[in-house]
């Protein structure tokens, strides 16, 4: 029986924020933040195409910095910023976790931000991509 690989995305805001919200706004920062940035994370999460490698390259979590503008178009490419759990064994899947990865990205854009979101603010937040083998 063959095993489809799942995807979990995390997503982050960054810690400086990246001017998301006008200071006007920012008391409802934290609801309207939280449900901008599942809504990104949803969309990109339907556009990742696992590579094809062994279970130990499916260990291989990738961390992207990606950037937005405030209607949904990319502000430049992602940026691999991590990629945790690298073993000697599963290393060489390295890059190719990180294509997908970047390519979920590329493949979404432009996204469909919530009405309400500034279309002159940049969005800028950290995807986590932890793929992992359902049981």
């Amino acid at each position: 029986m063959r095993r489809r690989l799942a995807l979990v995305l995390l997503p982050g805001l960054l810690a400086s924020g990246c001017a998301t919200l006008p200071p006007a706004r920012r008391a409802a920062a934290p609801v309207q933040v939280d449900r901008l940035l599942a809504v990104a994370a949803s969309q990109v999460q339907r556009c990742y195409r696992a590579p094809r490698v062994s279970f130990e390259g499916r260990q291989i979590v990738t961390r992207l910095r990606v950037r937005f503008t405030g209607d949904g178009q990319l502000a430049q490419l992602p940026v691999v910023i991590a990629q945790l759990g690298l073993t000697p064994r599963n290393e060489t899947y390295a890059d190719r976790m990180a294509e997908a990865a970047i390519e979920a990205v590329l493949r979404c854009a432009p996204l469909r931000l919530p009405d309400g979101f500034p279309a002159d603010r940049l969005l800028a937040f950290d995807l986590t991509f932890s793929p992992i083998a359902p049981a």
